[in-house]
């Protein structure tokens, strides 16, 4: 056993493989032995079920090596019922190509185990009726699970660090129903062994047998299904990503196209993005984990690209013709997004950040829930950083003094639970957003 197991571990291996040659020689002395054929027959159908078993989408191995196992016990077959539980042991750790000595001597000292005390319990029915052998073949597969996945889970709890109760619980308990079947269809192979001995085995495992040719075509099948669905969400995965990496670089780009226009914003598109999404993950959280959203706050002023410098950087108010031009911009950008493959979301957002919470806003008016959510709380964000900034005509006003004016304005032009969102947020968190001096930072309330 290798140094690096732990000391209980090891510990546990010792006594499985004690207890198990004390009550395997106690049952071989108080049992009939059975005949050698039987020893053939049972012990090549156990390693043949541990050969064949099915692995199930590379997660799991399913096998039937119980019900060989169980039906020479059920049958009296004494010494083929231990021989084929070591067999099975030794074949399923050969099986696993594992590396670690210690399940050479675990596995097949856990299933020796398992026959012995399956011996032990089916002895009383054995040549009796079929229904008598039914309920001992019952209980045996039971005590079979219990003993067998017992083990294993005080195993993996030491060897993992594991509670073996939650090992058992978690991992284990869903194979209780397999191995009472188990043991009902040992029975009745011990019953057909009992009739015609070699001849009424093989007519018993014909059927399953089909049934086992025809899971394993169907497994193949479906495992074949399935790693084409696992690479074509890989190569979607992979697509998706891609793409979104295109849309970051496009937004970036044309968000600073923007700032490089609208010389008298600064980075007026960063700081609401990021107060926009903060305030949104106290709305909406599950709204806010959307990728898409970004974009669309970074892009919400793309469509001022194609409004004329004289009326872009005019350094006062705009007379009612140049806001009509101003005006557009919400409708040109959506238009720039949307040909540019973003989301219907980006372009909703472009289209609405203009809108108003009664009504009063443009380019169509929507008034209330007609408004997306992300654009009511993303009007909160784009306000309160538009009062804070310096612009060439005006000086930014104090954080408090912009707050109280949004608070002004709630049920006006802000949704309230926009509103209340920002009043929820730590002052200084807001201020950082907004990248204001200290001068500026001062109580929210």
């Amino acid at each position: 056993m290798g140094d690096g197991m732990p000391r209980a571990l090891k510990g546990l291996v010792v006594g499985v493989l004690l207890a198990a040659v004390l009550l395997s020689s106690m049952v071989a002395g108080l049992l009939p032995a059975g005949t050698g054929w039987a020893v053939l027959v049972f012990v090549a159908l156990a390693v043949l079920a541990e050969v064949v078993g099915s692995d199930v989408y590379g997660s799991s191995t399913v096998s039937l090596s119980a019900v060989p196992v169980l039906a020479a016990a059920a049958a009296g077959e004494t010494t083929a019922a231990l021989l084929a539980a070591v067999a099975a042991g030794l074949a399923t750790t050969v099986v696993s190509r594992t590396r670690r000595l210690e399940q050479y001597v675990f596995n097949p000292a856990a299933l020796l185990l398992c026959a012995s005390v399956a011996c032990l319990v089916v002895a009383p029915a054995v040549g009796e009726t079929v229904p008598v052998m039914v309920a001992a073949g019952l209980v045996a597969g039971l005590l079979y699970f219990a003993v067998d996945n017992g083990l294993v889970a005080l195993a993996v709890g030491l060897d993992r660090g594991r509670n073996a109760r939650s090992v058992l619980r978690e991992d284990l308990s869903w194979l209780a129903p397999s191995f009472a079947a188990y043991g009902l269809l040992a029975a009745l192979l011990a019953s057909a062994w009992e009739t015609a001995e070699g001849w009424g085995v093989v007519a018993f495992l014909v059927p399953p047998a089909l049934l086992r040719l025809a899971q394993r075509q169907y497994l193949d099948r479906t495992e074949r299904s399935a790693r084409e669905l696992r690479r074509s969400a890989t190569e979607l995965a992979a697509a998706h990503h891609a793409l979104s990496h295109q849309h970051r670089a496009t937004a970036t780009a044309l968000a600073q196209a923007i700032e490089a226009r609208d010389s008298g914003t600064g980075s007026h598109v960063q700081r609401v993005t990021v107060l926009a999404q903060a305030l949104l993950e106290v709305v909406a959280p599950e709204l806010a984990a959307d990728e898409h959203l970004s974009f669309g706050f970074l892009l919400h002023d793309v469509g001022k690209i194609g409004v004329p410098d004289a009326i872009l950087r005019k350094a006062g108010p705009l007379d009612p013709a140049e806001k009509a031009i101003m005006d557009t911009h919400p409708e040109m950008g959506h238009r720039i997004v949307g040909q540019a493959g973003f989301s219907p979301l980006v372009s909703e957002i472009v289209l609405t950040h203009h809108e108003r919470w009664d009504g009063r806003g443009y380019p169509r008016g929507l008034r209330g829930e007609e408004i997306p959510l992300a654009t009511r709380v993303f009007s909160v964000a784009d306000s309160l950083d538009a009062m804070t900034s310096d612009r060439p005509y005006r000086r930014g006003m104090p954080l408090e003094e912009a707050v109280a004016e949004v608070v002004r304005h709630r049920g006006t032009q802000f949704d309230p639970a926009a509103v209340d969102a920002l009043l929820q947020l730590d002052r200084e968190r807001v201020a950082q957003l907004l990248q204001l001096d200290r001068e500026r930072t001062i109580s929210l309330v």
